[in-house]
């Protein structure tokens, strides 16, 4: 093939990407300042290209093919290099631009929130885009270059690709209502729970799969009652003493102060759980993401709100 020939353009997998996050063509027209006609050609070019078709329309929906869905990956890895690119040669000690951070749920609502405003006010210039998932997600996605950083709640990651620039540990707690029959036990067993409803994150996450685990490893099944994935509604239905649950401390300190929520007195299980930040040894470091990472490592530890 002569260079040159068949070369998919940049703008043309903006276009695929933003129509694909926004599940519309003509939203995705009015975002990147096009005509739907010129989106529509976008697409149609793309497709020829590569001899497959990427969307199919279901009523006035749209979705991806199995064949789109694959090359979305793709796609999205070409325009965040080439925004990488850009960033990098243009890149000064002051920071601007975009700044992507994966995270989990209980971090982004109880310790981003005062990050983030503090950087913002000290570099307004920078977007931020946060990306919630599962550990195990957020990793891929840093791996997959989509996102820049990622901010999570895991056992301490040993993967040779990411590079740790932040880690301590957090301690979970083992809860239940005041109203349940081992509130006030001393001294309980994985053995004494066996037969709790538990209410747990939905199955990925870090910290269920290690309560799991100590369940198997003693020969023992979990009894799980309710899969939820807000860490709210898990502490309302377990105050209402729908069943017990495994939580971050620093999701549950008014609710023990207020004796809302009762810590479990359960022996023989410990939970490694390490708050995490973490890039990909290859990523060019930007002003934004070492500012970011220079503030996340100076935070408290146990948030002030």
């Amino acid at each position: 093939m002569k260079l040159g020939e068949n070369t998919m353009e940049l703008r043309n997998l903006i276009t695929f990407c933003k129509i694909t996050h926004l599940k519309s063509y003509s939203k995705a027209a009015k975002e990147l300042g096009y005509a739907q006609s010129t989106i529509t050609t976008q697409i149609q070019l793309l497709e020829q290209e590569l001899n497959i078709k990427l969307f199919e329309r279901i009523g006035r929906s749209i979705k991806l093919t199995s064949k789109g869905l694959i090359f979305l990956k793709y796609a999205q890895n070409i325009v965040n290099l080439a925004h990488e690119a850009k960033e990098a040669i243009n890149d000064t000690d002051i920071p601007t631009g975009t700044l992507r951070i994966g995270t989990v749920e209980s971090l982004c609502t109880m310790k981003l929130p005062e990050l983030l405003r503090n950087y913002h006010k000290k570099y307004p210039d920078v977007e931020i885009i946060i990306k919630l998932g599962i550990c195990s997600d957020l990793r891929d996605m840093l791996k997959n270059n989509i996102v820049d950083l990622i901010f999570i709640l895991d056992d301490p990651v040993m993967d040779s690709d990411l590079i740790s620039c932040m880690s301590y540990n957090e301690p979970m707690a083992v809860l239940a209502s005041p109203l349940n029959k081992l509130a006030y036990k001393n001294n309980l067993t994985i053995e004494d729970i066996k037969d709790e409803p538990l209410i747990l994150t939905e199955s990925g996450c870090s910290y269920r799969n290690a309560f799991e685990k100590i369940f198997h490893e003693s020969g023992l099944s979990p009894h799980l009652s309710l899969e939820v994935g807000n860490v709210e509604a898990i502490k309302n239905f377990t105050m209402s003493n729908l069943g017990i649950t495994l939580l971050p401390v620093m999701t549950v300190k008014k609710e023990l102060a207020k004796k809302n929520l009762i810590l479990l007195d359960l022996e023989g299980c410990e939970f490694n759980m390490m708050t995490q930040m973490l890039y990909h040894k290859n990523k060019w470091i930007t002003a934004a993401m070492k500012t970011f990472i220079q503030m996340a490592s100076t935070m408290p530890v146990t948030p002030t709100s």
